[in-house]
């Protein structure tokens, strides 16, 4: 059982929360919406948890491209409501939809109801921005589908 949850609201606070706990050797667990079945967000010992609860915002939607770049606290419904009213839709759809944050679901690569439909969500993420354990902060935000400059870190943080 853990006895410390912080609750970042960006990615600064998150780099300076990995940073601060990397330097000091301490463990840390992320927790979203605490809907996956695995145990995946449960700590083991007495690990900082790292909670995205407060990471909600959904920062762009361009419909002209209709692409999205959001937080990873962002509930998935509350996405898909904020997509619809701009006649734009997440192609995800999961019974936990209520709770369940974009983060985890991109990180399990959740399939739901519109898998045959749309495929993996995986195919869906064009980029994503990363802290590393040193607090570190990758910026892999893309709104190209197609990138062949280099490496596809995207892929390696999800």
């Amino acid at each position: 059982a853990s006895r410390c949850v912080l609750k970042p609201r960006d990615t600064h606070e998150v780099a300076g929360i990995l940073a601060h706990c990397g330097s000091r050797g301490l463990a840390v667990c992320p927790q979203g919406g605490n809907t996956g079945l695995v145990g995946g967000s449960v700590p083991v010992f007495d690990e900082v948890i790292v909670s995205t609860q407060l990471m909600n915002k959904i920062e762009n939607i361009d419909t002209s491209s209709g692409v999205a770049v959001c937080q990873s606290g962002v509930v998935l419904e509350q996405l898909d409501r904020s997509l619809a009213d701009q006649g734009l839709m997440v192609p995800l759809d999961l019974g936990a939809k209520g709770s369940c944050h974009i983060g985890g679901n991109v990180s399990t690569n959740a399939g739901g109801l519109r898998l045959l439909r749309y495929g993996s969500l995986h195919g869906s993420v064009l980029g994503v921005e990363a802290v590393l354990a040193s607090g570190e902060v990758v910026d892999c935000l893309s709104s190209m589908k197609k990138d062949n400059t280099g490496y596809d870190l995207k892929h390696l943080f999800i």
